[in-house]
């Protein structure tokens, strides 16, 4: 069971929702869920003010771009820039999870109601690159780095992760309403296992999230697992774009 804590540590940022979501128009629990995030449409409805797509489109094409691999490299990269919280992309800006220092109390067990199998981290998140929210995760000596973004092209949210031993885990996600998203792993080191993930905010000030998940072996249910995250701290000046003299 630790191993599978350590394995997946890093689906930190994403997972939560008491209940299973299917379908295009999900009842979460909290509402209905509608939101899917929009994105520039050569085939859009006339109606639409041109003006507005044409603004949207180009908001796109000056951001960093989603390179095709991924690679340890890149991620690092991201993490080595400072945080800037400035002109953050819409699908990011008013929902992703708060920047600055984080707990996380991890929970595992068999079935929903026994996840005594407890685990606490702490991790470091910031926003770079207007599009790429990053972070540290750390159990012990246990040390893994990520990073989620929105694809366009796609219109998923994508996640990868680099764990200490070089392996790049992948997740696709979307959002099913304001407080609620949905993951799925696309690729784990142990090429059998497969997580589900839900996230939701439970208080406005996006200081507190929760998130559960289903990790299953052979399409079979081997465990399950909640998080609860606190935000501690603003992020220390070693993380911050210095300030002009």
């Amino acid at each position: 069971m630790k191993k599978l804590v350590l394995l997946l540590g890093a689906f930190a940022l994403i997972g939560c929702g008491e209940k299973k979501v299917t379908g295009e128009n999900r009842d979460t629990g909290i509402g209905l869920a509608s939101k899917e995030p929009t994105v520039p449409n050569e085939n859009a409805d006339p109606s639409v003010d041109s003006a507005t797509v044409e603004s949207s489109a180009n908001e796109v094409a000056d951001l960093s771009p989603l390179p095709e691999t991924i690679t340890k490299e890149f991620i690092m990269g991201l993490w080595a820039k400072p945080h800037d919280g400035r002109d953050i992309i819409e699908e990011l800006a008013d929902e992703h999870i708060r920047a600055g220092v984080w707990k996380v109390v991890t929970g595992m067990g068999p079935d929903k109601g026994e996840v005594a199998d407890t685990t606490e981290a702490s991790m470091i998140v910031k926003m770079v690159d207007r599009r790429f929210q990053v972070w540290q995760w750390s159990v012990g000596q246990h040390v893994e780095y990520a990073f989620v973004s929105y694809d366009y092209d796609a219109k998923r949210y994508r996640w990868w992760g680099v764990q200490p031993d070089g392996f790049i885990t992948e997740w696709s996600g979307r959002r099913y309403w304001r407080n609620l998203m949905e993951w799925e792993t696309v690729k784990v080191p142990e090429e059998d296992v497969q997580v589900t993930i839900r996230e939701v905010f439970v208080s406005e000030d996006r200081k507190r999230l929760k998130m559960a998940g289903e990790i299953k072996r052979d399409n079979e249910v081997v465990a399950y697992r909640k998080d609860e995250f606190t935000w501690l701290s603003e992020l220390s000046e070693e993380h911050r774009i210095p300030e002009a003299k």
